[in-house]
Order: structure tokens, then sequence, then C-alpha cells
């Protein structure tokens, strides 16, 4: 386990949502043996009440409750926005439903009664994705607070920078002076704290993918 995953393990908190009181106490007592921090829910309403949906860490999410089902909850949590892991849990194997879960994203779908092992392997592959996932949300963050400061004529020249021009082409196509190009190219990659080339194409790229800037229209703001 690399050391930002282990601290994000740290910071994790295992979401056990299921209606079945002892199975909630069950997998809490295991969960905390393995010195995991975990919560229990009796509900998906419940779950969706406690705010839980943003914090680090992963879901275990009891597939047939009453009242919002293990699917149902999903796809509330997608169309709120939330992208916490889910792994599945259930006593009534369906393949369509199976496979319906892990199209929307689901990490795993646990069987039970399923061994501490696979449960393990599971939480530790929810965790790692959600780690993922936060280390990009803050790093295209970073990257956007960063272009912010940017005028458009250094939105420009980054943009064209991404595609590999030279200074002298740059100038060409602005019809600025070559001097001029140099100094908002400076300008440009001291806001974007960057010091080469490449880094300067992935940021440009997160830019674009993330709808910030438009790659058709150099130096547009979406």
């Amino acid at each position: 386990m690399s050391m930002n995953l282990a601290s994000h393990a740290d910071e994790a908190i295992i979401s056990i949502i299921d209606d079945e009181e002892s199975v909630r106490d069950a997998l809490l007592d295991q969960l905390e043996s393995l010195d995991w921090k975990a919560r229990t829910y009796e509900s998906a309403a419940a779950f969706m009440k406690s705010g839980d949906a943003g914090s680090a860490g992963c879901i275990l999410l009891d597939l047939q409750m009453p009242g919002m089902n293990g699917l149902a909850m999903q796809e509330e949590l997608t169309l709120s926005g939330s992208h916490k892991p889910i792994i599945f849990m259930t006593g009534h194997a369906s393949i369509s439903t199976s496979v319906h879960a892990m199209r929307a994203g689901a990490v795993d779908y646990l069987v039970k009664p399923f061994d501490s092992e696979s449960l393990v392997l599971a939480i530790e592959r929810a965790v790692a994705q959600d780690c993922d996932k936060r280390r990009h949300t803050h790093d295209l963050n970073q990257i956007v607070t960063c272009a912010a400061f940017l005028t458009p004529r250094e939105t420009e020249v980054m943009d064209f920078v991404s595609r590999g021009l030279m200074n002298k082409q740059i100038a060409f196509e602005m019809s600025i002076s070559e001097i001029m190009v140099k100094l908002h190219r400076g300008r440009m990659m001291k806001k974007m704290k960057s010091r080469s080339v490449p880094d300067i194409v992935r940021k440009f790229d997160a830019l674009v993918a993330a709808g910030v800037l438009r790659s058709e229209s150099a130096g547009e703001m979406a």
C-alpha cells in the first residue's frame, strides 16, 4: 500500500448499510478488528440523510432492503454527484442484477455469506479507487485555479504550446512579435506552476476534458 493510499485509508470510513442488525454488527466488529473505521445504517434513507456520501471511503450496501433498495440508492448517489465506491452484498445472487450493478459503477458484488479475505480485498480496491478519484479531483481543482489567473493572450499561448508550436510559429498565428510570445509564455508557465512543455500539455488537456477550455477556440473559457 502506497503512502498516499495508506494516509487515505486512515481517513476512510466504511459505511455499512443493511436492514439486518445482526449483519451490521458482525461487519462492524470485523472491520474494526482490522483497524478500519466504520459506521452502520439500517436503511438507504438513513445513510442519505447522514451526509456521509461525500466522505472518504466506500459503501458496503445490501442489495435487497425495504424501501429504497441498493440499486435505487446507487442511482440516487450518482444523480447527487457522489462517486463514493459501492460494494454490493446480497443473499440472493442474480446475474442480471450483478451485471446492472457493475455497469452502474459498483466495485464488487459479494454473495452472502462471504469470507473475510473477499471482503478485505473488495474494500481495499474500493478505497484505492476512491483515493485515485479524490486525488484526480484535487489536482484538477488546482489546475483550474491556476488557469483562472491567465489572461486571454496567455491562455491562447498555452493552447498553441500544447499543440507543439514553436515561439516563431505562435507569433505568426497571433500576429505579434516573438518577444511578446516569450513574455506571455513565461508568465503563463509561472501562473500554471509548470516547468516543462509536457506538463503544460497535460494541464491544458485536463482543462479541455473538464470543459473549462474549448480546444477549438484558443483562449476562450467555457
